[in-house]
């Protein structure tokens, strides 16, 4: 499986060219407990998230705001995650979203993610493929449907039991699963 995984990874950072690279996304999430505070800025472009998450103990559950601001509009994202399962490495989370926005009609969201982590090494990190297909219902125009599907393709690296580094590749397609955009995207992961 591993070296299944390893030719997925190269062969989705294959389908981006240089120039889809123009900006990049760095997120730094900060766990203590249930609670989770996050950033997410991006370089070359004028969009930041703060984000604000709690999980339910042992449940499945989890809960998610983000302030998003774009240049100078502001959104408010409210997320609902269930885990629904985990099995040699294969996942699936449901997740509905809504977003409520400045200069876009409202929508709702439901964006669920599934993918596979290995449980063996790589490169010295975890390799890991995550699919997010998203069905959109906006609540102006009542259009509803299939937007779009978002891949992620990357490796984590546990430096030590408190803090993790995960460089990935975030592919997105449209509607005819055309790519739309390819970008790099640094995540870094502290326990409190």
């Amino acid at each position: 499986m591993k070296k299944l995984l390893a030719i997925i990874l190269f062969a989705t950072s294959s389908i981006a060219y240089g120039d889809d690279f123009s900006y990049m996304e760095t997120n730094t999430f900060a766990s203590s407990g249930n609670y989770t505070f996050g950033f997410r800025e991006y370089a070359n472009k004028d969009v930041s998230h703060r984000i604000l998450r709690y999980d339910f103990g042992d449940s499945p559950y989890r809960v998610e705001y983000r302030y998003v601001q774009k240049g100078e509009l502001h959104e408010h994202w409210y997320r609902l995650q269930r885990k629904w399962f985990k099995v040699n490495g294969f996942w699936y989370n449901h997740r509905f979203e809504h977003r409520g926005r400045e200069s876009k009609s409202n929508v709702f969201r439901y964006r669920p993610q599934f993918g596979y982590k290995s449980n063996a090494e790589f490169l010295g990190g975890v390799p890991f493929i995550t699919f997010e297909p998203q069905w959109n219902y906006n609540y102006d125009s009542h259009d509803k449907g299939y937007s779009h599907l978002q891949t992620f393709t990357g490796i984590e690296y546990k430096v030590n039991n408190k803090f993790k580094v995960v460089p990935y590749i975030e592919v997105d397609f449209d509607k005819a699963f055309q790519k739309e955009v390819a970008f790099f995207i640094m995540d870094f992961k502290w326990k409190m």
